[in-house]
């Protein structure tokens, strides 16, 4: 199974450093860039960081890209039970990140793409793959 065709999260960091050309983050830049290559699912929790962390400019370019891909880009505006963000806590993630958890876990989503260290290492047994972006790149480089 691969990223390619199963549904993928990108984690609120993946769009930020792509959305600004980060140069010390090229694979996310990259990644953002081939967004219409994945089936893309963006829960609640992720609209509301990128609203929170972007400028006004960014969050228009952000939203303009995921229309441009709209048959690819499931934007989920559902509130998660509380029950399933108190789950993904005891496992160590914090609040902002057990609710992302908790959307993806609850949807099926296949993997995670991330910068974040916390995802990415200190949290065992999660329920999806957790991926770097430059992981993401290298499987899709493999179908390519």
């Amino acid at each position: 199974m691969t990223i390619f065709d199963k549904w993928i999260s990108f984690d609120t960091n993946i769009y930020i450093f792509g959305i600004r050309e980060d140069p010390t983050f090229p694979a996310c830049v990259e990644l953002l860039e081939r967004i219409g290559e994945l089936y893309v699912y963006v829960p609640r929790q992720i609209i509301r960081e990128l609203k929170n962390n972007l400028r006004p400019d960014e969050v228009s370019e952000l939203f303009g890209l995921f229309n441009q891909y709209s048959d690819l880009i499931r934007i989920d505006w559902k509130i998660i039970p509380f029950k399933l963000i108190e789950r993904f806590q005891r496992l160590g993630c914090k609040l902002g990140d057990a609710v992302v958890a908790a959307h993806i876990e609850e949807q099926g989503v296949h993997a995670l793409i991330s910068e974040n260290r916390h995802f990415l290492k200190e949290i065992p047994d999660l329920p999806f793959r957790v991926l770097n972006a430059a992981a993401a790149l290298e499987e899709m480089s493999r179908f390519y």
